[in-house]
């Protein structure tokens, strides 16, 4: 029985697979996507995969782990500039993982809803978009999670609470007095503080952002829930943001980390 083997056809089939499975191992190992790493790095395994089922020098299993050890290697370096052997390693047993995932969509979709060879790309292409999103969502919130605390705000007889993070970045202060400012969204201002009195500007700047003034509002307290006992802030100062601080809401607040480094020492 012989085969018609159309090398263009199958290097662009497995062009798109080698993507798929880089895309969605980038959202298992939590690394940024390059589009053009990602392209070089899929083309380079395509060619190389072509290049082995056109000169079959190794046996079935020794063409396997070629294609796995070396080949994968040489992807995840290529996509991800990966350091060292042992994160080298990782990334290429994530890509194996995403590769053994998305063949199994391409197996079912053929299986149980016999779709074409495009629309099963299609199909997979699908399941490693949302992948993707879904593990660097869950990444993100772990993250968030081991800095995020409690916190109540007291103003004039009222008191709200609030999701904070931690975090290490923000370097706002008071002009003059240098102390540390909070953060916390407009929106969330409405029915606690809508009318405050005694407040002023302060300059910041963010990355990637032009210069600004924020207004900030000293506050009666804050009470901070650090491992299930109560830090107390005496007249803290906290600005306020026209916009919200996170997309997926996964806080509502910002504090400076000093306020709960020396409990977590």
């Amino acid at each position: 029985m012989e085969y018609t083997l159309y090398l263009d056809l199958l290097f662009i089939a497995d062009f798109a697979f080698n993507l798929l499975a880089l895309f969605l191992s980038a959202g298992v190992l939590g690394e940024k996507v390059i589009w053009r790493r990602l392209g070089i790095s899929a083309a380079a395994g395509s060619l190389l995969n072509c290049a082995l089922l056109v000169f079959p020098v190794f046996s079935v299993l020794e063409e396997l782990i070629l294609t796995v050890t070396a080949v994968g290697s040489l992807m995840v370096f290529l996509a991800f500039r990966t350091p060292g052997f042992q994160a080298t390693v990782r990334a290429a047993a994530a890509l194996l993982i995403s590769s053994a995932l998305l063949e199994g969509c391409l197996a079912f979709s053929v299986q149980h809803f016999y779709l074409s060879d495009w629309e099963c790309l299609f199909f997979t292409a699908l399941v490693s978009i949302g992948g993707e999103r879904f593990l660097r969502l869950r990444i993100r919130r772990r993250q968030c999670g081991e800095h995020l605390y409690r916190v109540w705000l007291f103003y004039r007889g009222k008191k709200k609470e609030f999701l904070a993070l931690a975090d290490s970045g923000n370097r706002l202060t008071v002009p003059g007095t240098g102390k540390p400012v909070s953060v916390i969204a407009r929106g969330d201002c409405e029915g606690f503080c809508d009318r405050v009195a005694g407040g002023f500007f302060i300059p910041y700047r963010a990355v990637g952002t032009e210069e600004g003034l924020l207004f900030a509002v000293p506050f009666e307290k804050m009470e901070i829930v650090v491992e299930g006992t109560r830090i107390m802030i005496e007249k803290p100062v906290v600005a306020v943001a026209n916009q919200r601080l996170s997309v997926g809401n996964e806080f509502t607040m910002l504090i400076p980390e000093c306020f709960v480094s020396e409990k977590n020492e």
